[in-house]
């Protein structure tokens, strides 16, 4: 096939050839240094082949697309990820696009009329088509996320059933809310993707107007309507529903309940396992998809609660409010130890390994914003022990980006890197000035607030509803106003990303 000259013309199924060769493309882009010696050995070179494979979808990509085919469209998701992952985004977007129209074409958003009854031929190409439309429905909210794109996916038009992790197995589960509840498969990963995604782009919807014209109560919304009673109890509901899923992870898909021991000692152990299989390899497919669900889970946090993040609350001198009954300081605590849960993960074993993996882009995006946060964080609470605790959780960050770009495999984890580099001489710059100032004083008390004792952060994690604040927003028991040091610390770390192509983090 590869040396076809008119490759995609001479196969019967161009659009199967098509999806076959970009899974190949973005296998050479992690291929190892034991495998790229057994290429050159047979006089193929890696980063040639990979050139071409590409060159080929892309010269061929309208004709692949006007096939109409499911295969059609997995090559548009596989192509526009790898664009995306691989600093691109612009061009990712309408690739992914044409495979979303090709998708609503297909019907792929609808259920199959009396799907229970399929036999289990004819059940197994329908599960083939649900992982597709998820596939399209994950990219499409996380390219919606990360650069702010518009959604153009309406979930009121969609009534396809999420994922069946156990599709091979010989007992289903008889509804998809009890499906945490049976035993984990390779596929429960990808049921938890969904249904976070379904919970980000509600995210989107109802806090940020992202994809809706009426989004009333989000951040983008400064008219008269504004009511920020709404806007903190869909914060709240969110929020819920955000832990709700959480606890449906599955054991072994728990970073900190999985082995600690890595299945591979290192990455050259790694690369020279050839054909993996077995208990051994999928414990560490299972250790990758850990890692994954954990980042994304931290990441969410912080996309829930950062609109609160700009005002403070001014309780009223009838009012005997405490600090657990303040949502604005519910939301930056919440904040504070998401990007400090995600900057611990580079201790983890699994970690070094999946630098090396499609992984390593995601990865770098969520370890970026998490950076972010701590950044403006420790700008606001200048000379502070939670300052300090930032600081420490940046310096891990760091760590953690250096050790990604060292693999040469992500350039936005290089530009991740430049970024938050930049960012940290902002802080330290800001904290410089503090220190020679006159009349600046520390708040010895604040090390007394949740958050900085010697408890691990991932167990500090609120579970349960904060009293009282129902009560607060019925009876109108607090007025609140504008944050003045996190709009300005907003300002300054907008002007500092200004340069970059890296996912925004729009907090104001």
């Amino acid at each position: 096939m590869y040396d076809s000259r008119d490759l995609i013309e001479s196969y019967h199924n161009p659009a199967f050839i098509s999806t076959f060769l970009v899974v190949i493309a973005i296998a050479l882009q992690y291929t190892g240094s034991h495998r790229q010696r057994l290429l050159r050995e047979y006089g193929v070179d890696p980063s040639t082949l990979k050139e071409k494979l590409l060159s080929i979808i892309r010269a061929k990509l309208l004709d692949i697309v006007s096939l109409a085919s499911l295969e059609a469209v997995q090559t548009c998701v596989l192509l526009g990820t790898y664009y995306l992952y691989h600093g691109n985004p612009g061009l990712a977007w309408p690739v992914c696009g044409c495979g979303l129209r090709l998708a609503q074409a297909l019907n792929l958003h609808r259920r199959v009329p009396s799907s229970n009854s399929l036999d289990s031929e004819m059940q197994r190409k329908y599960e083939t088509r649900k992982r597709c439309w998820w596939a399209i429905y994950e990219i499409e909210t996380f390219c919606s996320m990360s650069y702010g794109y518009p959604l153009s996916i309406k979930d009121a038009d969609c009534d396809v059933e999420l994922l069946d992790p156990l599709v091979r197995t010989a007992h289903s589960p008889a509804s998809f809310s009890s499906t945490h509840q049976c035993p984990t498969t390779l596929l429960s990963y990808k049921y938890l993707m969904s249904r976070l995604s379904i919970l980000i782009k509600d995210t989107l919807t109802d806090l940020y107007g992202i994809g809706s014209c009426r989004a009333t109560g989000g951040v983008s919304d400064r008219s008269e309507n504004f009511n920020l009673r709404n806007l903190i109890h869909k914060v709240s509901t969110l929020d819920a529903r955000l832990k709700d899923w959480k606890s449906e992870i599955p054991y072994l898909l728990c970073l900190d309940k999985v082995n600690s021991q890595a299945t591979y000692s290192s990455v050259e152990e790694m690369d020279r396992d050839i054909g993996a299989k077995g208990p051994g390899f999928e414990n560490h497919i299972y250790q990758l998809q850990a890692l994954t669900l954990e980042l994304a889970y931290q990441n969410t946090r912080i996309l829930v609660h950062r609109p609160l993040l700009t005002y403070k609350m001014i309780p009223n001198d009838s009012s005997d409010t405490d600090q657990t009954q303040d949502p604005f300081q519910r939301s930056l605590q919440t904040c504070r130890e998401a990007a400090l849960s995600t900057s611990s993960i580079g201790s983890t074993p699994i970690f070094s390994l999946a630098a090396d993996t499609y992984a390593v882009t995601f990865i770098g995006i969520h370890t970026f914003t998490a950076g972010v946060m701590l950044c403006i964080l420790a700008s606001i609470e200048s000379l502070t022990v939670h300052s300090h605790a930032s600081k420490m959780g940046l310096h891990q960050l760091l760590q953690m980006q250096m050790q990604l770009k060292s693999t040469s495999r992500s350039v936005l984890a290089a530009q991740g890197l430049e970024v938050l580099q930049r960012l940290i001489k902002l802080v330290l710059d800001k904290e410089m000035k503090e220190m020679f100032t006159p009349g600046v004083s520390v708040n010895s008390d604040i090390g007394t607030m949740p958050g900085i004792s010697g408890v691990p952060v991932q167990d500090q994690v609120c579970t349960k509803s904060i009293p009282g604040i129902d009560d607060l927003l019925e009876g109108g028991m607090f007025n609140y106003v504008h944050d003045p040091a996190m709009s300005q610390a907003l300002c300054d770390f907008d002007q500092g990303k200004s340069s970059s192509s890296l996912p925004m983090l729009k907090l104001s």
